[in-house]
């Protein structure tokens, strides 16, 4: 009976670290359910090729956003941008689309741009670092100046990314990248020039991720992104090609070959671009049937 008393308050310890554990457990499960909804949430939307989410919580989360108190952070930050905004500069005296496009793109320019990086795509950094490149500086220009109801339009030229106003017959062009905020005349003139879509903005960020978890080996983690990018951009071949590169470094020929039949059946006008991964394909798929018998 004297060991009664040792013996109780071992038993309360123990309940204790179980109770801990398992109040852990639960935490991290629920966790990883917030993390999971927000990523399912943007799927799903994006799923009929069309974004019907806010375009700004929609970049945050293909960055990386992950958890409604973080998305909730974020979103102050970009509050913050328009107040220091109408603070700062005269733009609540002119109902001008150009001239208020102009107050936003000149403030941004001097007072939130630290720096340049071509692989700088991610949304998050730009708030938090004032970095980026022509991709999530565009993002952000079109989120500021759709707050202060200007159209902006984000144009795409392979490799480049840069924005347009259109309003009252007149055309401005803003360019994110050079000091002089000068859209250079081969971009201005790219045969190959287009108004992007929002979802198209998005495919873009995941893209950047597929191509850095194809360059760290994350084969897997890539063709994930690689799909979500085709979610929001199906007619860009980009994705496909990364697709299959992530298949053919392991080894799955058979699935990448089943995968571009099917890319080519639904796209015929891309079989140029893939004649020579088809054939390879098709070689490398006998080989292997040949090695399994």
């Amino acid at each position: 009976m004297k060991n009664y008393p040792l013996i109780k308050k071992l038993f309360v310890v123990l309940f204790i670290v179980f109770a801990g554990c398992h109040s852990l457990q639960k935490t991290e499960e629920s966790g990883a359910k917030v993390n999971n909804n927000l990523n399912a949430v943007l799927l799903n939307d994006i799923q009929d090729g069309r974004l019907d989410m806010p375009f700004d919580q929609a970049c945050l989360i293909a960055s990386g956003v992950n958890t409604d108190k973080k998305m909730q952070g974020y979103l102050k930050k970009i509050n913050l941008l328009i107040v220091r905004i109408e603070q700062e500069t005269d733009i609540n005296t002119t109902s001008d689309p150009l001239k208020k496009a102009e107050i936003i793109f000149g403030w941004l320019q001097t007072s939130t741009n630290e720096g340049t990086y071509s692989d700088c795509y991610d949304f998050r950094d730009t708030l938090n670092l004032k970095v980026g490149n022509c991709l999530s500086y565009a993002i952000r220009f079109t989120i500021v100046c759709r707050h202060f109801g200007v159209d902006i339009k984000s144009i795409f030229i392979p490799g480049h990314i840069y924005n347009m106003l259109v309003s009252d017959g007149k055309t401005r062009y803003f360019e994110h990248t050079h000091s002089d905020g000068i859209v250079k005349k081969k971009d201005l003139y790219h045969p190959d020039k287009k108004v992007m879509k929002d979802e198209e903005l998005i495919a873009e960020i995941f893209l950047y991720k597929a191509r850095n978890a194809n360059t760290d080996m994350k084969y897997e983690e890539s063709c994930s992104y690689c799909q979500r990018a085709l979610m929001c951009n199906p007619h860009d071949n980009r994705p496909v090609i990364l697709l299959l590169d992530n298949y053919i470094a392991k080894k799955r020929y058979e699935e990448a070959f089943r995968y571009l039949s099917d890319h080519l059946s639904r796209h015929p006008d891309d079989m140029k671009s893939f004649k020579n991964t088809y054939v390879l394909l098709q070689r490398l798929c006998k080989n292997e049937d040949g090695k399994t018998r």
